[in-house]
């Protein structure tokens, strides 16, 4: 169950990226002036809200996997974080090539990022154990 619970690295730092890159995408609109202020909001509503499929997806992904891969036998730990990454990433990638929106892949690489950094995090957690 500790190994469930560093899925937070996961999904606030796949959050923290997304949203950043919404900020940016907002600013860089040449059709509409804004400044830094005023994008936050708009960006916020699009990661939180046009993007609830991603998250519930996320997450359920995030948690079946783990169960099924890494609870069971944590050999292989590195191994098996990149098959997660690989089954997770591909509908956002399939997504982002498909819909033209850069945002999933904003999204992909970032989950690449963390589930290294969450690597870490769960070599602790097995080491404590």
């Amino acid at each position: 169950m500790k190994i469930i619970k560093t899925n937070w690295i996961n999904i606030i730092g796949v959050f923290i990226a997304v949203f950043l890159y919404a900020i940016v995408l907002n600013l860089i609109d040449t059709n509409v002036s804004r400044n830094v202020f005023q994008s936050v909001l708009p960006a916020l509503i699009l990661v939180c809200l046009y993007g609830l499929v991603f998250w519930v997806l996320l997450i359920l992904l995030l948690v079946i996997l783990d169960l099924l891969l890494i609870v069971k036998k944590t050999s292989n730990l590195r191994v098996k974080l990149l098959i997660e990454w690989l089954i997770i990433g591909s509908p956002f990638t399939y997504w982002a090539v498909r819909y033209g929106q850069g945002i999933f892949i904003a999204g992909v690489i970032s989950l690449l990022i963390t589930q290294f950094i969450r690597w870490k995090h769960i070599k602790a957690v097995l080491k404590a154990n």
